[in-house]
């Protein structure tokens, strides 16, 4: 019996059979898609991720976290998830506890009632991702679509192509834990469901709204095109602050926070051109399609910024790139053994780690560093013209 059960209940087995995974680009627009798909209710996951605001910015480094976060995504907590499920005329709410057993019985309550549930979980906890015990983000979300209680297992879907399980123990971990910044606390987000989807056009306004609001006028310079700016002047000041392992954890934060973790690659801006372009045709504004155009000249500017981070000029920075990505594609298509494939890169990539290290303590960064600031400092005029661009359009 799990640790989350009780030690004297009956075990159980209760598995939505019919419930899809088909993967997907961003977690919760991943989770909230396959539970709109159910109740069916069909939109894209563009859509969910540009009607809950889309693209966004934040530079932020607190001193109990290894290295900086870099956010491209609009919004702060739960606020987009929430959003996006009022414009499209559904009710959601978060729920919530401190109490790991009693967070897991609300969970077999909305599996009991047939309902898949949309969970808050650290990535740590989570042997799938096969990624290192410190790397805590309690941020992420995966559906549980069920629990086998005889056998210990919970069944998942998260952003790969296939169904995954976990231990129900695991899950647990994964669910009550308490690791900052982004401490899980056994949330679920509960939806009423509308019974079809009504008309879009007043929440695309809006979160257009909210999108370029957030950009453009930044209540904070660490948010925003703002923050773009002040991240580009911050870069060249990292070796005073980070040395080796923490160094690279900065560099390597830049690329996967942009390609790699759930953004859909080139720090969201893709999805969101992508949202745009459907916009343009729900809302009958073509220049929203040209705008779309202008984020797709965005997204390859992001990408030359995580390629900046880790370059092909540093042997072992460029192959940190490469198993990173070779790692994030085995978990999308999870054909074969793909927890077994990911554990061998993962020892390669450590051992790369541990070379580019010693690396970076020893070469010269003030190249490295110049030519990242360089590529960030490009975004800035391309993200204002298209924010500028698609505000004037919206109005």
């Amino acid at each position: 019996m799990s640790a989350s059960a009780s030690a004297h209940a009956k075990p159980e087995t209760i598995v939505i059979e019919d419930f899809k995974c088909s993967g997907g680009k961003h977690c919760w627009t991943t989770a909230l898609k396959g539970l709109l798909d159910y109740h069916g209710l069909r939109l894209s996951e563009e859509m969910l991720f540009g009607l809950g605001g889309g693209v966004g910015f934040i530079y932020w480094y607190m001193k109990f976290m290894p290295a900086p976060i870099i956010g491209t995504r609009y919004g702060k907590g739960t606020d987009p998830l929430i959003k996006t499920c009022e414009r499209i005329g559904a009710e959601a709410s978060i729920v919530e506890t401190a109490s790991e057993s009693k967070g897991y019985e609300e969970l077999k309550r909305l599996l009991r009632e047939g309902e898949p549930a949309f969970t808050f979980v650290d990535m740590a906890y989570l042997p799938y991702l096969v990624i290192p015990e410190q790397a805590h983000f309690g941020g992420h979300t995966v559906v549980v679509f069920g629990v086998d209680e005889v056998k210990e297992k919970a069944y998942l879907c998260d952003r790969a192509k296939k169904p995954v399980t976990v231990r129900i123990e695991d899950l647990g971990k994964a669910r009550s834990s308490r690791f900052p910044p982004f401490s899980p606390k056994n949330k679920l987000l509960k939806v009423k469901y509308p019974r079809r989807l009504g008309g879009l056009e007043d929440g695309i306004r809006d979160s257009i709204w909210d999108c370029c609001n957030a950009m453009l006028t930044p209540p904070i310079k660490n948010i925003g095109l703002d923050g773009i700016r002040k991240w580009a002047s911050i870069v060249p000041t990292w070796p005073a602050h980070f040395k080796g392992m923490e160094l690279l954890g900065c560099l390597f934060n830049v690329f996967m926070y942009i390609e790699i973790s759930g953004t859909g690659g080139s720090a969201f801006r893709t999805m969101y051109a992508d949202f745009l372009s459907e916009a343009a045709s729900v809302l009958k504004k073509p220049a929203l399609r040209e705008i779309s155009e202008m984020f797709r000249e965005s997204a390859k500017l992001w990408s030359t910024v995580a390629q900046a981070a880790l370059p092909d000029s540093w042997p072992s920075l460029s192959a940190i790139r490469e198993l990173s990505s070779q790692k994030n594609n085995v978990f999308e298509n999870q054909e074969g053994d793909a927890f077994k494939r990911m554990r061998e890169i993962t020892v390669e990539l450590d051992a790369q780690m541990k070379e580019a290290a010693a690396e970076l303590d020893r070469g010269d960064t003030a190249g490295l560093l110049s030519e990242l600031q360089n590529n960030i400092l490009k975004c800035y005029p391309a993200e204002k013209r298209a924010l500028e661009t698609l505000a004037a359009a919206i109005e």
